[in-house]
């Protein structure tokens, strides 16, 4: 995925944009107060929309501590060169966290093709959105198998009702032969909207892998019960280009089937295999 399809822009309140010669008759001094006033923490200093330099807080504190007060800016850069880390807009997000972590920098500057000043990326906000990524599935944006383990580890030591509701395609295989793979996306994305519009915030939904997927929901059974066959039913319903996907659902729950969340996973994954059967 590139940097400029990911929503990681700067809010604006720790960095700001400014043009060389607006600034460059400033002083140390006067920098220091806008850096205090506006609460930044980076400033991007830019020559026709360019990056030109970049002052950090840190730097304004360690010109303080060396009574450069009344040095102007231009002069500041003059007597300390820095070299501006750059990425392009259409680089890979991994690109640009192994240059923020090569460099040591808490914020990378994003440009586009002209070498354009575009965006800034945040270090820590960056951080996060990795995670994310790294816990979901890229094509439907629902959460991977891998964080259902965890997931499903967290609550097995938790007292609390919770619905497990197996998900399969069972046409799948032949939409895929027949219309082709980007087609057979579709589908997927398709599906997994259907499921995304059927669960509270506080449920989660996995793709499981391939054409199976998983919901974790915290209510009672008859709740589960309910969404189980609402969501079956609307995948049933739901026809993408006039064609229309078959599946097969399973769902057990904690503790009305079983007191041990792994056999109520398995009871789960057993009643799909006994409705794509009955089917």
């Amino acid at each position: 995925m590139t940097i400029k399809n990911i929503n990681l822009e700067h809010n604006n309140n720790d960095v700001h944009v400014i043009e060389f010669n607006n600034v460059k008759h400033q002083t140390v001094g006067d920098i220091s107060k806008f850096f205090t006033k506006n609460k930044t923490d980076v400033l991007v200093i830019t020559k026709q929309n360019k990056p030109y330099y970049v002052l950090t807080s840190t730097d304004i504190i360690d010109a303080l501590v060396a009574h450069y007060d009344n040095i102007e800016i231009s002069m500041y850069i003059d007597k300390n060169p820095k070299k501006v880390i750059t990425i392009n807009e259409n680089e890979t997000v991994f690109e640009a966290y192994r240059l923020m972590r090569s460099y040591k920098i808490h914020h990378l500057i994003v440009v586009n093709d002209n070498g354009d000043f575009s965006s800034v990326i945040n270090f820590y906000d960056f951080a996060s959105y990795l995670t994310e990524i790294a816990l979901k599935d890229e094509m439907t944006g629902l959460y991977n198998k891998r964080f259902f383990e965890f997931i499903l580890d967290r609550y097995k030591t938790e007292d609390i009702e919770i619905g497990i509701i197996f998900i399969d395609l069972d046409n799948f295989k032949k939409i895929n032969d027949a219309f082709g793979h980007i087609f057979g996306d579709k589908v997927l994305k398709s599906v997994a909207n259907i499921i995304k519009k059927s669960i509270r915030d506080i449920d989660y939904a996995f793709r499981f892998g391939g054409d199976e997927f998983v919901i974790l929901i915290f209510s009672d059974y008859d709740v589960l019960k309910k969404v189980a066959k609402r969501i079956k039913e609307k995948i049933l319903q739901t026809a993408i280009e006039g064609v229309k996907a078959e599946c097969s659902i399973g769902y057990a729950h904690y503790p009305t089937d079983s007191n041990n969340l792994e056999e109520v996973l398995h009871l789960a994954d057993k009643r799909m295999y006994e409705d794509k059967r009955r089917d």
